[in-house]
């Protein structure tokens, strides 16, 4: 059972991003994370915006884009990164799939991602509660989160229960793909 999602109307504004450091530093700086007791979780501590690492900010905000035309051409253009409420009071989570994965309704999948820089991730996805948290590896025996997020929209839940499928059907392009 994950925990309830923090209540982040009860925090000052301005105290927020602080107060979300603070677990994110817990969960994967103060103390390591370990996937399966083996894939460490790399928090990248060596990138870093702000004073806090990257990975942080991936896991409370969201991109925000918006469609515009450029040399005749439709393409999306990032606006920035924005707080997402949604993932940033679920952020305690992350570390609870990721150790508990196998005790939660978890459905764990891998993934080839379209652009090859990217390669395979690792998605888990806690289909009950509407958050996935994905993962890529980096070494032999660690990996980073890319993000993780609340899926408030209807297509990503289809679109998720469709790479599930694909995995569990035995995709060729997933052979040998997995780390643990």
């Amino acid at each position: 059972m994950l925990s309830q999602p923090l209540a982040l109307e009860k925090i000052n504004a301005s105290e927020i991003i602080d107060y979300l450091y603070k677990i994110f530093h817990r969960d994967f700086i103060a103390e390591k994370t370990y996937l399966a007791n083996k894939m460490y979780i790399n928090p990248r501590s060596h990138k870093k915006e702000n004073g806090k690492e990257l990975d942080f900010w991936h896991l409370i905000t969201r991109k925000q884009t918006e469609k515009v035309w450029e040399k005749g051409k439709l393409v999306l253009k990032c606006l920035g990164r924005y707080p997402d409420y949604g993932r940033a009071a679920r952020l305690e989570w992350i570390k609870q799939i990721l150790t508990l994965h196998d005790q939660l309704p978890v459905r764990v999948f891998y993934h080839r991602e379209n652009n090859p820089k990217r390669d395979v991730r690792l998605y888990m996805w806690a289909f009950n509660a509407n958050f996935v948290v994905i993962l890529q590896r980096l070494g032999r025996n660690d990996s980073f989160l890319v993000t993780s997020f609340y899926i408030d929209h209807e297509d990503k839940k289809k679109q998720y229960s469709a790479r599930y499928a694909n995995y569990i059907k035995g995709d060729s392009n997933l052979t040998g793909c997995e780390w643990f």
